[in-house]
């Protein structure tokens, strides 16, 4: 058996390891959960002894009973997105372990290392897989564990059945829901002296509930520590300040039940009625506890997830485990001292869930950095752009020194603040005011008048005098604002044609990531006022009229938007292709055509890291065939051309009413600002269609440098290369481990849910306190009126939409252009993100569907298939059944 001395010498021919011996180096050896012992072990923590049975001696026994063949043939048979099937498989797996034998030298290895813990002693023996090693999960109670374990049969039956568990329908379900391979797993089994636990509980170094990393989380109650963790107990609870160990919030539960040692394992007994409600821990053990908590955070350098027992007034630690589910805190500036608050860029503009490539967020930073010089001082300091954070693959905006001050807060009380997303509003206000003292506690200046530059004030007049000829002709206006983004593609066009070398690419693409979203920009300025012109005439109408009837209509079908000539052009296709009786292919003159056009949209639409539609035009057949299907584009175009009559018909109804109530310059006023809403606000579109068509320009060059790359033998395939940095372009380094790395990363950050708001603490605030749902009624932000009554399908990509059906209710996070096509198959959208003037808002009354948006939870709450009614009006989802 191998001990203390010989740590630094394990070999993968070692079979059983005490846990002293175990570091971090020995992951593949021990497997996760042992390792963490032998590191609180060498921390000086107090920690049951024990051995681990190695991931050879699993690999051993699975190899001398010739079961991977019959493992993978299983799998291979199974169907791993069916539940049933997936259950089935786990049960035949686990199975043949029934015919496994230890084998007798192990057998004797294993005598002699639990011997050595003391006779007949009691012992814990649980599962320590390699899985649990990967960053990002946790396998919190995957796999089987055993208590009171006593006597040599009874032990090497709860070690086959710990190896058997790496495949119960627990862990399979979990390997594969987490996109984790099943290949070159091994198990190992770690064996400890049982801590007969008078109180037992768990400790989180970071408090898991709110992510705040100055708070501990205390859990406890009567007994061992099984119930607690299987969730069959209430437990007490205390929230304790990290630094200074006061508590900060207290909750002593009626502890019904407890579980305690018995000769033959353990049971579940009731807990005595006088000791119920009696607190199973005393100040001085709380204190205890965060010591050795905080010892082992600062020996794993990350937050703790830790499994603890007292037994006689001894503390033991029993298991450390990473807590994985806290978002990621952005890195404070040094010399801002009190809390920070960030606010998620992605979510908030764009109702982007999802996170951006490693090359991707480095352009945008790049880009918003050019922006930055261009409009401001000449000469930008390295942390100029230190208000722009990156956490988990989002960006987030450092909000804090307009919070500072108490008169900022009433401009988010305004309507129009509330516009783009009043849920991430509103939980703004309401952490402002939970957290008062210390918002206000510290003063920062908000000025940037000293970082104006002379390009500053041309831009701004350029935006001022483009609004004021936008308010004199509105056409005028439509027209000068396409045709500025094209002049400015046309540019940046030439110089990416222009750079040949694989250096001038590079050059180019750091040049012109600016000027791309600068054209953008240019697009609006002649065309940004008609955004308020609605809510300018809602106000004259309701001092004037009373209502405001009729103003929702003036919204639907809006001419010159890009995105609808393209949804126009889908069902089109469709069209040709049905009357023809011929399918769509991406080699077709037709869908070339499109793909000309709009093969630069996607999903993912300001992340030059992911692929377009030109790339991968499935998304697009598979569009045109479900039009075909269920024959939507037979009505498409009336549809369109009916809302826009309705639309100006309710203009002339509107200035009638007007007239009547003898308000005739009203009237005009009205009638100037609602023609012009519908003349210029579909070209809104026209700022995103243009950046994406930069975007791909800006791809283009990467694949480019991809593609050279690839044959220089320093990546595996040219696509690689968005998952480098910028400044691995420049390296002449391999970097093949640069993009393995940088991928697990994004992947990772791909599970994470980004919050709204995300403070210096740690603290992700996902939505505000709402006004509590009824009983079958989900409440929201009320976006598009009408009211409609059809299934629930809930998709996370557009792409995920190519079998959605006709009149069915879209059910999502957020949207972006790039769903536009799907808005014409369905009856209505719900939304968790977004406002009145978010883009599914804004798309949802320019096509009549009734929407509500900031319904937290929608993704979850609802299931595919259900029935409800989605009221528009009064922001209310109501579920009829299933």
């Amino acid at each position: 058996m191998d001990g203390t001395n010989n740590a630094g010498a394990l070999t993968h021919r070692a079979r059983i390891i005490v846990l002293d011996s175990l570091t971090s180096n020995h992951s593949a050896l021990a497997g996760g959960k042992a390792v963490n012992l032998g590191e609180m072990l060498r921390a000086g923590l107090p920690v049951p002894p024990g051995f681990v049975i190695s991931t050879d001696a699993y690999r051993a026994a699975v190899a001398e009973q010739n079961l991977d063949p019959s493992i993978q043939e299983i799998l291979s048979q199974t169907s791993l997105d069916d539940a049933d099937q997936l259950e089935r498989a786990a049960v035949q797996i686990q199975a043949l372990f029934q015919a496994v034998r230890i084998p007798a030298e192990l057998r004797e290895e294993i005598t002699e290392a639990y011997l050595s813990l003391g006779k007949d002693v009691s012992v814990a023996v649980r599962s320590s897989s390699t899985a649990e090693d990967l960053p990002g999960f946790s396998f919190a109670g995957q796999y089987d564990s055993f208590l009171n374990v006593a006597g040599i049969p009874d032990l090497l039956d709860r070690i086959v059945r710990c190896w058997a568990s790496l495949w119960n329908p627990r862990a399979l379900s979990y390997r594969i829901r987490q996109g984790i391979g099943n290949d070159d797993l091994a198990h190992g089994v770690v064996v400890q002296k049982l801590v007969a636990a008078d109180t037992s509980g768990i400790l989180f170094t970071a408090n898991p509930l709110n992510g705040r990393r100055d708070q501990l989380l205390l859990n406890a109650s009567w007994g061992m520590g099984e119930a607690v963790v299987s969730g069959e107990v209430n437990p007490d609870q205390w929230v304790i300040d990290r630094e200074s160990g006061r508590i900060v919030e207290s909750r002593i539960a009626r502890k019904e039940q407890m579980t305690i040692r018995r000769k033959d394992g353990i049971s579940h007994v009731e807990v005595p009625v006088d000791r119920q409600e009696v607190a199973s821990l005393s100040e001085e053990e709380i204190s205890q506890l965060r010591a050795l908590a905080l010892t082992a955070d600062q020996h794993f350098g990350e937050p703790q997830d830790i499994e603890w027992a007292c037994e006689g007034g001894s503390l033991y630690l029993v298991q450390s485990r990473p807590v994985t589910s806290l978002y990621p805190v952005p890195e404070t500036e040094p010399g801002r001292p009190g809390v920070r608050i960030y606010i998620n860029v992605n979510s908030y503009s764009q109702a982007m869930q999802e996170p951006f490539t490693p090359i991707g967020e480095d352009l945008i930073r790049m880009a918003v950095r050019h922006v930055r010089k261009d409009l401001g001082p000449r000469k930008i300091p390295q942390n100029s752009l230190w208000y722009f954070k990156t956490a988990g693959g989002r960006f987030f905006m450092d909000i804090t020194p307009f919070l500072r001050r108490e008169r900022f807060w009433k401009k988010f009380r305004t309507p129009d603040s509330t516009d783009k997303d009043p849920i991430t509003t509103m939980a703004l206000l309401q952490y402002l005011e939970a957290n008062r003292h210390e918002v206000l506690r510290y003063k920062e200046r908000v000025s940037f008048i000293k970082v104006a530059n002379p390009r500053l004030l041309w831009f701004l007049l350029n935006v001022l005098r483009e609004g004021l000829r936008g308010k004199r002709n509105a056409r005028a206006a439509r027209t000068r604002a396409i045709a500025a983004g094209d002049t400015a593609l046309a540019d940046i066009r030439r110089a990416c044609e222009s750079a040949r070398t694989y250096e001038e690419k590079i050059d180019f693409i750091r040049e012109q990531i600016g000027a791309v979203f600068m054209a953008g920009a240019g697009t609006l300025f002649g065309i940004a006022p008609s955004a308020g012109y609605i809510a300018r005439v809602r106000r004259l109408m309701e001092k004037h009229l009373g209502d405001r009837a009729d103003l929702d209509l003036v919204e639907k079908a809006v001419p010159h938007s890009v995105t609808t000539s393209m949804g126009m052009e889908l069902m089109q296709l469709a069209e040709h292709y049905d009357t023809t009786n011929c399918q769509p292919n991406a080699e077709d003159r037709e869908i070339r055509e499109f793909l000309d056009r709009y093969g630069h949209k996607k999903s993912i639409e300001l992340d030059p890291g992911t692929p377009t539609w030109a790339e991968e035009p499935g998304y697009v057949l598979d569009l045109v065939r479900s039009y075909m299907e269920n024959g939507r584009y037979r009505q498409a175009k009336a549809d369109f051309a009916r809302n826009s009559r309705m639309g100006e018909e309710a203009i002339d109804r509107i200035c009638r009413r007007l007239l009547d109530a003898g308000k005739p310059r009203v009237a005009k006023k009205v009638r100037k600002l609602l023609h012009d809403f519908r003349e210029m606000f579909g070209a809104r579109e026209q700022s995103k269609f243009v950046i994406t068509q930069g975007l791909q320009l800006i791809r283009n060059s990467l694949h480019d440098i991809g593609g050279e790359l690839h044959r220089a033998g320093r990546l595996d395939q040219s696509d690689d290369v968005f998952f480098l940095r910028m400044d691995d372009l420049t390296s002449p380094s391999d970097l093949r481990q640069a993009v393995a790395e940088n991928r697990e990363a994004y992947i990772r950050n791909g599970r994470l849910k980004a919050p709204r708001l995300l403070t210096s603490t740690g603290e992700a605030i996902h939505s505000a306190r709402m006004e509590s749902d009824r009983d079958g009624v989900l409440c929201g932000v009320p976006v598009s009126p009408g009211m409609h009554e059809g299934r629930v399908r809930i998709l996370h990509t557009p792409e995920e939409g190519r079998d959605l059906q006709k009149d069915e209710i879209l059910v999502t996070t957020g949207t972006n252009p790039a769903w536009t096509p799907l808005f014409l198959k369905v009856g209505a959208l719900i939304m968790e993100w977004g406002g009145p003037i978010s883009h599914g808002s804004v798309v949802a009354r320019e096509y009549g569907l009734p929407a509500v948006a900031g319904v937290a939870g929608a993704t979850t709450r609802l299931a595919d298939g259900q029935r409800v009614r989605v009221d528009g009006q009064n922001g209310e989802v109501v579920i009829l059944g299933d």
